[in-house]
């Protein structure tokens, strides 16, 4: 895109406008750039809602509640990351979830994910180990209930292309990508771009507005 930007101010010097047409006033970038995310975040949610049944959340453990909330999550990772060629070779190439579990989250994110359709592929669910976990995950979801630290399944992926997910405390900070953080009763996510780039993974930005953007920490 040409054009230079200043603080508060569009392309050439011009204020970005809202739908209508009409400059903004002072202050109102912050309200406008504010309102876009809220928006992308409804939609992010709209989205997630499509995968998880209201109906069948009422009726779940607190613990199924909480995956079939993460299974939109993982389904939108999908859409808004890019994946290197080589990760995906074929037209018909299925896009692996893969989960490292020892509790509730693989039954849940199976049969809420397993089949669905993301960017023309079909998503496969799939149960590893932490010796084992292969080449072929694209996503893989490391849950409390399975033990392992990020530094240790980084290890297992051996450079592979996959965005690491975790739940443990400053997951993505200590060698994963993108953490579940629990705030407020609610689930947000932490973000770590270098790791992912590190991987061949592309980011969307739109994916980095509604996560907090995290920095890599030494091991103690």
């Amino acid at each position: 895109m040409n054009g230079t930007f200043h603080r508060d101010q569009g392309p050439a010097g011009r204020r970005p406008s809202p739908a209508n047409g009409r400059p903004l006033a002072r202050g109102g970038v912050s309200a406008w750039i504010g309102t876009a995310r809220s928006w992308w975040w409804i939609l992010v949610m709209a989205l997630a809602a499509m995968i998880v049944p209201v109906r069948a959340v009422a009726a779940d453990s607190t613990a199924a509640i909480e995956y079939k909330v993460k299974a939109g999550y993982l389904f939108n990772f999908a859409k808004f990351i890019e994946w290197p060629d080589s990760a995906l070779p074929a037209a018909d190439s299925l896009f692996v979830i893969g989960v490292l579990d020892g509790g509730e989250a693989f039954p849940v994110l199976q049969s809420l994910l397993e089949g669905k359709q993301v960017n023309g592929r079909t998503v496969k669910v799939k149960a590893v180990s932490a010796a084992a976990v292969g080449k072929d995950i694209h996503i893989l979801l490391v849950t409390r209930a399975s033990g392992k630290s990020p530094v240790e399944v980084q290890a297992a992926l051996g450079g592979a292309a996959t965005l690491l997910v975790g739940e443990t405390e400053q997951f993505a900070e200590r060698g994963g990508m993108v953490g579940f953080v629990r705030e407020d009763e609610a689930i947000r996510l932490t973000l770590n771009l270098e790791r992912a780039a590190e991987a061949g993974l592309k980011v969307s930005a739109k994916l980095s507005t509604v996560a907090r953007v995290v920095k890599s920490k030494r091991a103690n």
